[in-house]
């Protein structure tokens, strides 16, 4: 399994750099002073709309069948019917509160001429991060923020099989005829390795060996007719049957999460910012991180924009599904602060 990774956290470093710094007096018996606390009683609002350009990398998998999976943006772009984006932030103080919300919705055909013409792929997935935190350091140059949260993962797919009625009677017939130790082989060989998930051009996971060992037992409780006729006729339903239909898997699950989040302001109207946390423990992945830096800019005392890169982690494997994949890419955000 190939990962790609990439971390940008050095923002962290400088806005605690920015945020210590001081002035010093010259009279040798007065102490540089400690960085300000942020301890004024009005609210401070954010709302943003981010542009994640992501990619996804890693592997899927289902009760032992693993999909390698590399989806690039401008696949996830094409195959994309739906999107929804939002992240809000609240604080009063040192306190303050963060949310974050990613919805996207997938889908696109496999095209083959073999016996199974056509597999259409859907995948809706939702991602929710709510936080709080505590504003431990704040200075004219920066701030820092040590914060604690949970993020929810959900994902929906779905997968419809079309049989080519053409081929379903030859290949009846070829099963037929078939040895029952070479029934296996034949079975694969007519599927093609349609069910397997091969290289899916969007990130869902294969159907698995289930359906192809039920399949196979059909096949194989019909070979006991003693007419040939009857033989050929049964296996072409069971054919028809089973490879023209759907298939749907629902997975979703909660991961706790720490970390530091911070921003340096590098003139009166550009900023660097970053956050960074880890988490998962084992109470939904066994592990999850997620980093994010950017460059930012005040447009207006009221509007900002970001450009920045953001990657997450996840590693969740429960219930014979298996998700260890990366998303990262560009992220581009307005927003508007009040």
């Amino acid at each position: 399994m190939k990962i790609k990774s990439s971390f940008l956290a050095g923002v962290l470093f400088a806005a605690v750099r920015g945020v210590t710094a001081g002035p010093i007096e010259l009279e040798p018996k007065e102490m540089a002073p400690p960085p300000t606390i942020t301890n004024n009683d009005h609210w401070y609002f954010n709302i943003g709309m981010p542009g994640w350009l992501a990619f996804v990398s890693g592997d899927i998998g289902l009760h032992g069948t693993t999909s390698s999976v590399d989806v690039g943006f401008d696949q996830i772009l094409t195959h994309l019917t739906g999107i929804a984006t939002l992240s809000a932030e609240a604080r009063k103080g040192r306190f303050g509160v963060y949310g974050d919300f990613l919805y996207m919705s997938l889908s696109a055909g496999v095209y083959n001429n073999g016996l199974i013409k056509k597999v259409n792929l859907g995948l809706s997935q939702y991602l929710a991060d709510g936080e709080v935190y505590y504003r431990i350091l704040e200075g004219p140059r920066g701030s820092l923020d040590l914060r604690a949260g949970a993020r929810y993962t959900n994902l929906y797919s779905t997968l419809q099989l079309t049989a080519s009625d053409g081929k379903i009677n030859q290949a009846a017939t070829e099963l037929v005829n078939a040895a029952k130790h070479r029934l296996r082989g034949l079975l694969e060989r007519l599927l093609q390795h349609r069910l397997d998930g091969q290289n899916p051009p969007i990130p869902v996971p294969p159907l698995g060996p289930d359906e192809k060992i039920r399949l196979l037992k059909l096949i194989l409780a019909a070979k006991q007719n003693p007419n040939p006729g009857l033989v050929q006729q049964k296996i072409a339903r069971i054919l028809k049957r089973q490879l023209n239909r759907g298939f749907s898997l629902t997975e979703y699950w909660t991961d706790p999460y720490v970390g530091l989040g911070g921003r340096y302001n590098l003139s009166k109207a550009y900023y660097a910012t970053g956050k960074a946390d880890v988490g998962g423990f084992g109470v939904g992945s066994d592990v999850t991180v997620q980093a994010y830096g950017a460059l930012g800019c005040q447009v207006t005392r009221s509007i900002y924009s970001e450009v920045g890169y953001r990657y997450l982690y996840e590693d969740y494997d429960s219930g014979g599904f298996l998700y260890k994949v990366s998303t990262q890419g560009p992220q581009i955000t307005a927003g508007i602060v009040f």
